[in-house]
C-alpha cells in the first residue's frame, strides 16, 4: 500500500486555499440563488465528492489517463 499523499505547506496556502475559497463562494451564491437549505448543499457536495472515490468510474478513467498518456 502506498503512503497517503499530503500537500506541502505552499500548496495548502496557495492553490488549495484558493480553490477552497472559490468553492465556498460559489456554494454561498448557489444557496442564495436557489434559497435552498444547507442540507441540499451538503448532498450536492456529496454527489460531487463521489466522483473522486477511488472506486468510481471517473477516478478509474483519470488513473488510466495518467498511466497511459499516449493512449
Amino acid at each position: 500500500m502506498s503512503e497517503k499523499w499530503k500537500p506541502t505547506e505552499n500548496q495548502n496556502i496557495g492553490p488549495i486555499s484558493r480553490v477552497s475559497d472559490f468553492f465556498i463562494d460559489e456554494l454561498n451564491e448557489l444557496q442564495e440563488e436557489l434559497d435552498c437549505p444547507d442540507e441540499f448543499i451538503y448532498d450536492f457536495i456529496e454527489a460531487i465528492r463521489n466522483r473522486w472515490s477511488p472506486d468510481s468510474c471517473h477516478a478509474q478513467a483519470r488513473k488510466f489517463k495518467r498511466e497511459n498518456p499516449d493512449f
